[in-house]
């Protein structure tokens, strides 16, 4: 599970590194937030997404979770035999385990509220909200009131996304 931040739109995002935004031209773009698209169009969240275009809570929690936990512990582990900090879970004794389970379910239900606040559940819902909005999936400018070029693809002028209005509507 590869995580990274992504700076989008004045707002750090993590996402999978496997979620970029493909336009129809075949370029590679970094999806726009649901918050910071809410912000640019001036649309309420209820018209602009519906439950199955956000991310899930429950999957994503759980996933997150179990990595940072996993990672906390691999990190505790060579703390101690690297610099002689005692910083790991002690994972195969009652309080390692409650304290390697509580640092997974507290991170993981973070990182689950914010996605399903602000992350979109995959690449494909987020083009199909954004341009049933008639915003840039990329950028969140609008598009709606552009002139398709001969290839059916509407071109972002902000960001040079290529887009098929007529067959992501």
């Amino acid at each position: 599970m590869i995580l990274q931040l992504v700076l989008s739109g004045g707002m750090v995002v993590v996402m999978f590194a496997w979620q970029k935004l493909v336009d129809a031209r075949g370029r590679k773009w970094t999806p726009c937030t649901i918050r910071y698209a809410l912000k640019s169009s001036g649309f309420r969240r209820e018209y602009f997404v519906s439950n199955d275009d956000t991310g899930r809570f429950w999957p994503d929690a759980l996933y997150v979770g179990l990595a940072f936990g996993t990672l906390m512990t691999i990190w505790g582990e060579l703390a101690r035999g690297l610099f002689g900090l005692d910083i790991s879970f002690a994972f195969f004794t009652i309080p390692g385990l409650v304290q390697f389970c509580a640092s997974v379910i507290s991170f993981g239900a973070a990182m689950g509220v914010m996605n399903r606040l602000y992350g979109w559940r995959d690449t494909s819902a987020a083009i199909r909200a954004m341009t049933r909005a008639g915003l840039c999936p990329s950028c969140a400018y609008r598009i709606d009131s552009i002139e398709p070029e001969p290839d059916e693809c509407t071109v972002c002028p902000e960001c040079g996304g290529a887009w098929r209005m007529s067959k992501l509507i």
